[in-house]
């Protein structure tokens, strides 16, 4: 909100400079996002009248003009044709320095002399952009000082407006802001008309959307362009003047904080009908836009066709014209909430829905309705015709909270006298009545911000001045430590990075469309953006999006990890939701890019390897069971399990997945196991350790097996039939091809066999290797060739 230092002392005597002026609002108030002086360095800028106009005999696109400057005669040329003879003009003389030191001297265009140049409100620092030269409609005497008639030279504040203080998007609001904070005095409100209540012009409520709606009818006035000083100010906050009708309800939104509407009488039915609107409906806007409702919003109707989207924006049909001569005018209080969802549908960010989704005062509108007919009156001369239609259904009361002074001198740590708080509360304008105990305070509704006795506590504290609170540490006996579950995901996170994985953090929303493996459980109200609207049910989405832009930027080793938490639903939870931490990781391209000897690319077996790694370090044995996971291959996945309870899953990606979703064109591995459950199962066995008192004895097992059979169920019976011998199992060889039939596999498996108490003889391990070869014949129907 951009504040001007000028405009606001027409309400508040300011008792400090601009530059305390900024310290005591970042103290006190809100952050100052900047200070700019306006019309700092123009000068030689005066009023002058256009006598005679001719054409440039050398340029089509130039006029002469003879200008009256007061004490003289100058000739000036612009391109401007919009310049007619009689107008009044900012012209800057020889010598004058305007906008960004841009500095003004004679000079002949195309053979002819101009003495100066007619200026637009861009030149004067007003606007970014402007196009045509500024015509003064006030009757002014040629050579005034344009300058100082404008009173140009100003300070504008731009502070930092908070969604929980809508008081401060109006002047009003920061005027009584600064009394607050002791920087000012003397509060005064403008001139207004005072207004009859009754039976004016037919208004209609049907929908709590709407929560009071005034109306009220003025005949006669006069559409033309609005004076300077109004223009001026509304060029402070940003905003570029149209006609003085338009203008009008501007300056009442930046004075008062309360946005309102004024129609053409002529271009509207006999009555206002405020509705609920229906799916379908279409409506063209002021921006020039067709917007189509989606069934919640609140029109502004006549009964017949649509005037306005409440809250939001104006009809183009209904709006004000340079031949409007009768004006409805609307002061309107809308629901905060259905004009927040109604903007973003649409995508629409009004002044009015701005202010209207943070909470206007709803019992101000007698006083912004006589403010709107005291403007039109003497700046378009305007009649009021009618009394004011006022439909309030259900009138808002203030709110009333009780402070306990024990409460408050606990929250802020200080003691505060009871006649400061008094006056700290009688500064922001909220009436108090002391007991015994504490404060009785009553809240106008032009803060629906204070709710309860912690946002009371809140004001005095920021009023009072958190500088001037001695600051001191805590004092207690807790004793700080790292829990083991941290040191167990720190290690997990250490032992990822030295298999070669880099630790990524990404986003927990997702887009559920891209929820292949298992679509998202958990739905936010409220998304960034509909692609983000959903939970993500496991954290490898986040690492595989991540990849996906890596590959897409020409980078195609990857290797990422996150630890994270994924989200499912959960009825029995107090939130509905369930939370589940998780180690994620991926691999795709090289085993080793940086090695150029190093021709290998990452395998199932290699990738298999890093949770290998893994389980051995934390002492688990885990077990690996083949089972169809959609979206992966079968071949090249399992579920894992830890004494039977599932604790996640590893595998390659379909090819045709990771081209269309991801658009990555090579194998890409992807796992995802519960961490939650691995620090559950953690040392549960005991590392290996080899002893070698005692030597070992091996065995290799050639076999052929159907393809269809798992690893997992060939090692369980060389356990189960070798008992404690068995010291280790490996996969020497696997051949599939010539001399093989379709289906099937040759295999070549070696057994490692050692005894903690003695050493092993041929006979006894022969006897183990005979044993192990019927059962695998008769539980698997595998042939076995020693």
């Amino acid at each position: 909100m951009k504040i001007s230092r000028n405009w606001l002392s027409e309400y508040i005597d300011l008792t400090v400079d601009t530059n305390e002026l900024v310290d005591k609002i970042k103290l006190h108030s809100t952050n100052v996002e900047g200070v700019e002086t306006l019309g700092n360095g123009i000068k030689g800028v005066i009023v002058g009248k256009v006598l005679e106009i001719e054409n440039h005999p050398n340029a089509d696109r130039i006029i002469i003009c003879k200008v009256d400057v007061g004490d003289k005669l100058l000739q000036i040329l612009t391109a401007d044709k919009s310049v007619k003879v009689n107008d009044l003009v900012p012209v800057a003389i020889d010598g004058a320095i305007l906008a960004g030191n841009f500095k003004i001297k004679s000079r002949k265009m195309r053979g002819i002399m101009s003495e100066g140049m007619m200026c637009s409100l861009e030149e004067l620092g007003l606007e970014e952009k402007s196009e045509y030269v500024y015509k003064i409609p006030e009757n002014i005497e040629p050579g005034t000082d344009f300058i100082n008639y404008l009173k140009l030279k100003d300070d504008i504040i731009d502070i930092e407006v908070f969604p929980n203080r809508p008081d401060l998007l109006s002047y009003f609001g920061v005027a009584n802001e600064f009394i607050a904070i002791n920087v000012a005095k003397n509060f005064g409100y403008p001139e207004i008309l005072n207004l009859e209540k009754g039976n004016g012009f037919p208004v209609h409520i049907e929908y709590d959307g709407c929560k009071r709606y005034a109306a009220l009818v003025m005949e006669n006035v006069e559409v033309k362009p609005s004076p300077s000083w109004l223009v001026k100010k509304l060029a402070t906050a940003g905003i570029r003047s149209i006609n003085n009708i338009v203008d009008i309800t501007n300056y009442v939104l930046l004075e008062t904080g309360h946005p309102v509407h004024a129609f053409d009488l002529d271009l509207i039915g006999e009555k206002i009908i405020v509705r609920k609107a229906n799916k379908g409906e279409k409506i063209v806007l002021l921006d020039e836009k067709e917007y189509e409702m989606n069934g919640t919003e609140t029109l502004i109707t006549d009964g017949e066709k649509i005037l306005a989207l409440g809250g939001i924006m104006g009809g183009q049909d209904s709006g004000i014209n340079e031949n409007t001569k009768r004006i409805l005018l609307e002061v309107a209080y809308f629901d905060p909430v259905n004009i927040r969802k109604s903007a973003r549908y649409h995508k629409i960010s009004s002044d009015s829905s701005y202010r209207f989704e943070r909470g206007v005062d709803p019992n101000d509108t007698e006083f912004v309705m006589g403010r709107l007919a005291y403007l039109i009156q003497k700046l378009a001369n305007g009649e009021v015709k009618s009394v004011m239609t006022d439909i309030y259904p259900e009138k808002i009361n203030k709110k009333k909270v009780y402070i306990r002074k024990t409460y408050l001198e606990e929250r802020l740590g200080i003691s505060i006298a009871d006649e400061d708080i008094n006056n700290i509360l009688n500064r922001l304008g909220f009436d108090s009545e002391k007991d015994n105990k504490g404060f009785n305070v009553t809240i106008p509704t032009k803060r629906p911000d204070i709710t309860e006795e912690i946002d009371l506590i809140e004001e005095i504290g920021r009023i009072y001045g958190y500088h001037n609170i001695p600051s001191q540490l805590p004092i207690n006996n807790l004793v700080g430590g790292v829990s083991n579950y941290i040191h167990f995901r720190e290690k997990l996170s250490e032992i990822m990075r030295l298999n070669g994985f880099n630790e990524a953090f990404t986003f927990a929303f997702m887009d559920n469309s891209r929820m292949w493996l298992k679509k998202g459980e958990v739905f936010l109200k409220n998304p960034i953006s509909s692609e983000l609207g959903t939970m993500r049910s496991l954290l490898v989405y986040g690492i595989l999006e991540s990849a996906s832009y890596n590959f897409r930027n020409q980078n195609r080793n990857i290797k990422l990890f996150e630890i994270g938490k994924n989200f499912l639903k959960d009825e029995s939870s107090e939130t509905g939701v369930k939370e589940v931490e998780k180690l994620a990781f991926i691999a795709i391209g090289e085993e080793n890019p940086y090695d150029y000897t190093d021709k290998r690319y990452i395998s199932f077996y290699t990738f298999k390897g890093s949770l290998d790694n893994l389980f051995e370090y934390f002492g688990i044995e885990a077990e690996f069971k083949r089972e169809n996971i959609e979206g992966l291959s079968y071949s090249q996945s399992a579920n894992i399990y830890i004494k039977g309870e599932y604790i996640g899953f590893i595998g390659k990606i379909d090819n045709d997945i990771a081209k269309d979703i991801y658009d990555i064109n090579q194998p890409v591995y992807i796992s995802e196991i519960d961490i939650e459950k691995l620090y559950k199962f953690k040392h549960m066995k005991k590392n290996k350790v080899v002893l070698t008192e005692y030597p070992s004895m091996r065995r290799d097992y050639s076999i052929l097996i159907d393809n269809k059979i798992t690893f997992l169920d060939i090692k369980n019976i060389i356990l189960k039939t070798g008992k404690k011998l068995v010291e280790e199992i490996k996969i020497f060889d696997i051949y599939k091809g010539k001399n093989i039939d379709e289906g099937k596999l040759s295999l070549t498996i070696t057994v490692t066999y050692r005894a903690k108490d003695r050493t092993l003889t041929d006979d006894e391990v022969n006897v183990i290797a005979k044993k192990t070869i019927e059962e695998l014949h008769d539980k698997l129907n595998i042939q076995v060739r020693i």
